[in-house]
């Protein structure tokens, strides 16, 4: 995963079916993240998930308010 500052631009810059594409990305991620961290033990589970969380809302947000622009 980028950094965040990185990963903000990029958001930014994209169309809004682009970001829809990519949010639902990274939420198959997340699922598939805790898949193997019930199955497994994963070592950076929470720290992923964190990131994924936060750029997921990024993206979010950045698709609200394209979509109300």
């Amino acid at each position: 995963m980028k950094n965040n500052k990185a990963l903000s631009q990029e958001l930014k810059n994209m169309s809004p079916d682009q970001l829809h594409a990519v949010v639902n990305e990274m939420r198959r991620e997340l699922f598939q993240l805790r898949l193997k961290a019930t199955t497994s033990h994963i070592k950076s589970f929470a720290s992923h998930k964190r990131k994924l969380k936060s750029a997921i809302a990024q993206g979010l947000t950045y698709l609200n308010q394209k979509n109300q622009a």
